[in-house]
């Protein structure tokens, strides 16, 4: 026996083309150092004797995961006989007494599955936001030479997707997709009637089940923390696993959205790259109340995406909920490993459940008289969603099976009456079940109307749908074929390129936009041109934290071309340097051939300075627009931040012009008249006063993307307010994400802690606030009014004390920079804000 070390072999192995080797996984190994090693060990027949050799490797699912899968790929080549007489060994000397190379178990396992890597997804990939964090993956623009390696096996990878026909087999299965908006109950019915289609007696290969509204407490609306996952689990497998014949591929939660994903147990072996993904669409990107769930994995060699989905709510919404669909599509990615991510439409077959909320603008009566009649086709012409994909707003390329159900919702709980209260929702069919991909044959589409729980009934949709079997023996000869082409391709002449250009400008660069121009490349020469993006001496990243380059490898093979698309956007964690003047927005990009020379690509911009992470005492400083600054504005110092030029204003709401008109000339121009708040804050808040009080869901519901880009402008500039879609939701959403972009935040970071340590003490949360610095002092007794005005209005705006607390303690009291916050500082944080809003004393400012 030969003990090779840790890192020595490569885990990628996998050894489909050799089935007599043995592989078993020895419980721990008593020479380790680490507790959480074990040893891994391959046997086979030699020459004259059993041969074998082990290596040491970290314990993990993924190992687990590798070890049965060799043992299933061995299993398939023996019964194929792909067992050679006469086999030699000569392989494993690839692998001993070698220089160590990295080993990382990793999902994924197989080098077939490499090839079938989805290469077009590295077009205009957007990473998950959180709050006004940046919008590009970090790794995007970090230099990592082991990216390079895999450029020509991608290029390999295109190819065989191209030819994927000639070396694999369709093969059909079945899938039931669900989706039910359960309205925060638990139901007690079985749920046999919705998940066991009884006029087909086989019972489906693939379950994919989708609820929305498990839980409607405002803990789990603002935490997206809820702990139903494992009961509707438990009531699924209660239902369709009796016998014990499915096994739970995974099932996520995001508060009121939950996905579950089960298979059938002898389809487990065929399963890879299991992941999941939740992305929040409500309030700053960040509330779970609305957004999707998504899951994917491999089965077989097709790459499966389900959805599950909640979109914006009531009638007369119908761009919010389209705005909310395109969030879900551009912030849901999935990471792969040694490679760009995945986004839901990499993949072969899409299905997307769940509540989208689409309705039938046509009066109550005739909508339900339509429906009485089951006139659906006359309904269907005006069913939002229905107009929306035809007009390629959303879902392009979806298909969606005949609908001839009932309308899902709104039934009066308990009954298959429609909704009599006083609101009395029209009849629509928000719940819906879609897909997009190839070889997809609807059998059932349904909704059942036995189910009395919920306001809606659940919705399921049978389909039988293709995956594609990799025929190994045939893959090899095709891929050897593209290997030989590329070979003839290859030469020892020096690559040679053409660029487009050499100077990308961006002028009037604005916060939160984005912008993007693209550098064509041509391969002039005679031979196959790799290229990428590499940083300068001394720098690991290759171009700026506000550009990304897309893609930054490419190969190219002569004659063609290929496009690098720049993508420019500034962001909460770059625009208070550009704001200062510190830095600003230039870059060169070093675009290197391999074996070739060198081209140098000059990035410059002109950034629009933004009242957006600007700091308080600068903006109190400030009475022109920022905009209109040419330098940045002086700032006090720390410990000179209270002055005693101002008297408090007489009323805190109406802040009047005294906060946005210039002071009259005073007896010492020097010194100039300190506001207690930023204009740009009361403006919004004005705004709010003035026509949001009453607003349904108010600090609930995020705003419009295209308002809030205007509403930003009119802050920096001083313009007036226009008319604009969702405008109360657009100007609290953008208050709040102002507050949150401050570098330091209304209640400092040095307080942080102090404030969380006096939560359950009214007194001692004032005394906290003694220590503020004026102008963060101020603010913060400006806002509390101000909520307070709005929890005056509960009735009708739906808002409560715990809710509001609960959401501004996220941005009003931040712990730090690269620090990270757990539900009890955050419920601390909470209990700080909420003392302050039960509070009715007359506050007065800071002088």
């Amino acid at each position: 026996m030969s003990l090779l070390k840790k890192n020595q072999l490569d885990i990628n192995l996998a050894l489909p083309i050799f089935p007599e080797v043995e592989v078993t996984l020895l419980d721990s190994n008593p020479n380790a150092k680490k507790a959480k090693t074990g040893l891994l060990k391959l046997t086979w027949a030699g020459e004259s004797d059993t041969e074998e050799v082990v290596f040491e490797v970290a314990l993990g699912e993924y190992v687990q995961q590798f070890v049965q899968e060799f043992k299933a790929a061995k299993a398939v080549a023996v019964n194929e006989g792909q067992v050679t007489a006469g086999a030699t060994h000569a392989w494993i000397s690839n692998y001993i007494n070698k220089q160590p190379i990295s080993i990382v178990a990793t999902p994924e396992m197989t080098p077939v599955e490499n090839y079938f890597r989805q290469l077009n997804n590295v077009q205009n990939i957007d990473a998950p936001e959180n709050l006004m964090d940046t919008y590009m993956a970090r790794s995007a623009f970090e230099y990592n030479p082991q990216t390079l390696k895999s450029v020509k096996e991608e290029w390999i990878a295109k190819q065989l997707e191209i030819k994927k026909s000639e070396f694999t087999e369709p093969r059909t299965l079945t899938l039931l997709c669900g989706s039910w908006n359960v309205n925060g109950r638990t139901p007690k019915e079985n749920l046999a009637p919705w998940l066991i289609p009884n006029e087909h007696p086989e019972l489906p290969d693939v379950y994919a089940v989708g609820f929305q509204e498990l839980d409607l407490s405002a803990e789990a609306f603002v935490f997206n923390e809820s702990n139903r996952e494992a009961m509707w689990c438990a009531m699924i497998e209660d239902c369709i696993n009796l016998d014990k014949v499915y096994t739970k591929v995974k099932s996520k939660q995001l508060v009121g959205m939950l996905l579950c994903v089960y298979v059938k147990t002898v389809h487990i072996p065929h399963i890879r790259n299991v992941q999941a993904v939740v992305t929040g669409t409500g309030i700053m990107g960040m509330m779970g109340n609305k957004g999707g769930v998504a899951i994917r994995f491999r089965l077989f060699d097709t790459d499966l995406c389900f959805v599950n989905s909640h979109l914006a709510s009531d009638s007369g919404r119908c761009d919010r909920r389209n705005q909310d669909y395109q969030e879900v599509v551009k912030r849901t990615l999935f990471t792969m490993p040694n490679g760009p991510p995945f986004t839901i439409f990499d993949h072969d077959l899409v299905f997307w459940v769940g509540d989208l909320n689409y309705r039938i603008p046509l009066p109550d009566s005739e909508v339900k008289s339509l429906v009485k009649a089951r006139d659906y086709q006359k309904l269907l012409k005006y069913d939002e969603l229905t107009v929306e994909r035809n007009a390629k707003h959303v879902f392009v390329g979806f298909e969606e099976g005949p609908i001839d159900f009932y309308p899902t919702y709104k039934f009066d709980v308990g009954t298959d009456t429609f909704d009599s209260s006083e609101k009395q929702r029209t009849p629509a069919w928000c719940d819906r079940v879609l897909w997009k991909g190839a070889g997809v044959k609807q059998r059932t589409y349904t909704g059942h109307m036995v189910f009395r729980t919920s306001d809606h009934k659940p919705v399921s949709s049978l389909v039988d749908f293709a995956v594609q079997v990799v025929q190994p023996k045939r893959f090899a000869e095709v891929r050897q074929q593209i290997v030989r082409e590329m070979d003839k391709m290859e030469n020892e002449c020096r690559p040679d390129a053409v660029i487009s250009t050499n100077l990308a400008k961006f002028p009037d660069v604005k916060f939160m936009t984005r912008y993007t121009q693209s550098i064509v490349i041509e391969n002039s020469g005679q031979v196959i041109l790799q290229f990428r993006f590499i940083p300068k001496l001394d720098e690991k990243k290759f171009c700026k934290p506000w550009l990304r380059i897309n893609p930054p490898v490419g190969m190219i093979v002569p004659g063609e071309k290929a496009t690098v698309e720049l993508m420019l956007m500034v962001d909460a964690t770059t625009a208070a340097s550009l704001n200062t003047g510190e830095e600003r927005l230039e870059d060169i990009l070093i675009l290197h051939l391999e074996n070739g020379k060198d081209y140098f690509v000059s990035i410059t911009g002109n950034f629009l300075r933004t009242c957006f992470c600007t700091p308080l005492v600068t903006l109190v400083n400030t009475l022109r627009p920022v905009r209109d600054l040419t330098q940045p504005a002086a700032a006090s110092s720390s410990s000179d931040r209270r002055t005693k030029s101002q008297p408090p204003q007489p009323n805190l709401i109406d802040f009047g012009e005294s906060a946005s008109t210039p002071a009259a000339p005073t007896s010492k121009p020097e010194e100039p008249k300190k506001l207690h708040i930023p204009k740009e804050l009361w403006r919004m808040v004005d705004f709010l006063f003035t026509y949001g009080l009453d607003e349904d869901n108010l600090f609930a519901t995020s705003g419009n993307e295209q308002s809030m880009e205007l509403i930003r402008e009119c802050l920096d500039t001083g313009l007036p307010f226009e008319t604009m879609p969702d405008a109360v939701h657009s100007i609290s959403e953008c208050l709040i994400r102002f507050l949150e972009a401050l570098p330091d935040p209304v209640i400092p970071f040095v307080h942080y802690q102090r404030c969380l340590d006096s939560n359950s003490n009214y007194t001692l949360c004032k005394q906290v606030l003694t220590q503020l610095p004026s102008e963060h002092y101020n603010l913060f007794v400006y806002l509390m009014a101000f909520l307070r005005e709005v929890l005056s209005h509960a009735v009708t705006n739906g808002l409560s004390a715990e809710k509001l607390a609960l959401l501004f303690s996220a941005v009003l009291l931040r712990p730090g920079p690269d620090k990270t916050r757990d539900a009890a500082s955050t419920k601390k944080a909470s209990n700080f804000i909420y003392h302050f809003l039960l509070n009715d004393e007359e506050p007065q400012f800071a002088s």
